[in-house]
């Protein structure tokens, strides 16, 4: 084997672990549960969609309104969109059930205006697509 030294010994390929397997291993040493990671994703989509739709310089002066409106949103479409219960919610996010019950209650008070309502939709939807592809039913 040319590319072998003494130094940097070639590891045993039937001692190596699957991809798969070690993606799980490590989610699981960091102690995200897999429902935490779901919250994570579905947060950061609604995070990126309204960065897209949303008006930036509106974004900047109330960037920590805006921060709310994204973890409400995120934690309503978790229990309608994909069934997770209040507590699982609170726990991903690190809030107390109550808190994931008025997020809820505030964006379904929201969504009679036209456009807030397309925007949940469509966040809805797209983390409905994702937990799909990865395997998950909503």
């Amino acid at each position: 084997m040319p590319f072998e030294t003494a130094n940097s010994p070639v590891p045993d390929p039937a001692s190596a672990a699957p991809g798969p397997a070690v993606v799980r291993s490590s989610a699981a040493s960091s102690g995200l549960s897999e429902r935490r990671i779901v919250c994570m994703v579905v947060r950061q989509l609604t995070a990126e969609l309204l960065g897209v739709v949303g008006d930036r310089a509106e974004v900047r002066r109330a960037r920590r309104r805006a921060s709310c409106h994204v973890r409400q949103i995120s934690m309503y479409v978790c229990h309608v969109a994909l069934s997770m219960p209040y507590g699982e919610i609170a726990e991903a996010f690190g809030v107390d059930r109550t808190t994931v019950s008025h997020a809820c209650h505030v964006v379904e008070d929201r969504r009679d205006d036209a456009a807030f309502d397309t925007f949940v939709s469509t966040v809805e939807r797209l983390a409905e697509a994702v937990c799909m592809i990865a395997g998950r039913p909503a």
